[in-house]
């Protein structure tokens, strides 16, 4: 996990931020497996259902570029194509152009 400490050295106060586990942490932990693919192009690890490629993203919401939870779920899926998944037995890309497309705006409102 991510702590961050910030020292005032002019009266010795200090405040420690823990923040949340990296997305690839938390796909580690959602799938229940050690670690993500060596050779993420030929070898598949794990496949996540959307529920769960979401429920990371709105985890990792505050901690994440995009702006809403579309583009918070597609960063996911980013992570997920370089641990070696697969989302719903597909490449995550294909579930990225799927999102575009608006094939899962259903689970996708803010």
């Amino acid at each position: 996990m991510p702590v961050k400490i910030s020292v005032n050295t002019e009266n010795k106060e200090f405040e420690v931020t823990v923040g949340t586990p990296t997305a690839s942490a938390l796909i580690v932990s959602e799938l229940g497996i050690t670690k993500g693919s060596g050779t993420p192009n030929t070898e598949k690890i794990g496949d996540l259902s959307m529920e769960q490629v979401v429920k990371i993203a709105k985890m990792k919401r505050a901690d994440i570029l995009g702006s809403t939870l579309k583009a918070a779920v597609k960063e996911v899926l980013g992570t997920g194509v370089s641990m070696g998944l697969t989302v719903l037995g597909k490449d995550p890309r294909e579930v990225q152009k799927e999102i575009d497309e608006g094939k899962h705006d259903a689970l996708l409102t803010e």
